[in-house]
């Protein structure tokens, strides 16, 4: 798909922007000074995105930062309600702005699409899909996050306008017998530098 990179390139920026300011409990992330592996796995990401999605995420993203609203700060905040509960409702849960039901509904229908064909490209990929996060939730711990809980992070800081164009594309990729996991894995290899998926599996 021929994207809209200099949009791209826009969100991406917005992007780290947010992440800069992201407050850890223990101190500066050593991700936080990666700027090269943030671009190659958010890029990843919007390459294989509608326009649609991508105007609608700019818009929104760009208009919570002139609010002060930090995104980033918001996705890693509600991945806590998983990875650390007791910490998340004690501190975290009354500061997260409120997701609507149907917003729920449709997170939902998201991440289970997502977590299926994780799984489908763990079966194919075993050695890229290891060397990532695990894919399902009964992975996490305080220091690890699943693929499930960062998307289910992620997914709860889009609006609804957002969420809907998301779902909606996934089912047609599925009609399309397509998957949005190997779309984004294919251009994350191609970033670093493979021609192919199959040849960053046999690199490993």
């Amino acid at each position: 798909m021929e994207k809209d990179i200099k949009l791209i390139e826009s969100i991406i920026s917005l992007e780290w922007n947010m992440f800069q300011k992201v407050k850890n409990i223990g101190g500066r992330a050593s991700c936080q000074d990666n700027y090269k592996t943030f671009y190659i796995m958010r890029r990843s990401q919007y390459e294989n995105w509608t326009d649609d999605m991508l105007r609608c995420y700019y818009t929104y993203a760009a208009s919570c930062e002139a609010n002060g609203r930090n995104l980033m700060t918001e996705k890693y905040g509600r991945m806590m309600e998983y990875t650390d509960p007791h910490y998340y409702h004690e501190y975290i849960a009354s500061r997260m702005p409120y997701v609507p039901e149907k917003s729920r509904r449709l997170i939902d229908e998201i991440v289970e699409i997502m977590v299926g064909w994780g799984k489908e490209l763990a079966k194919r990929y075993p050695k890229l899909s290891g060397a990532g996060r695990p894919i399902t939730a009964d992975g996490d711990s305080a220091g690890c996050t699943s693929q499930e809980t960062y998307e289910r992070g992620e997914l709860a800081t889009y609006p609804a306008d957002l969420l809907e164009l998301y779902a909606a594309y996934l089912k047609e990729l599925k009609g399309q017998g397509r998957s949005l996991a190997y779309m984004i894995q294919e251009t994350m290899v191609h970033l670093y530098g493979f021609k192919t998926v199959d040849e960053a599996e046999a690199s490993l």
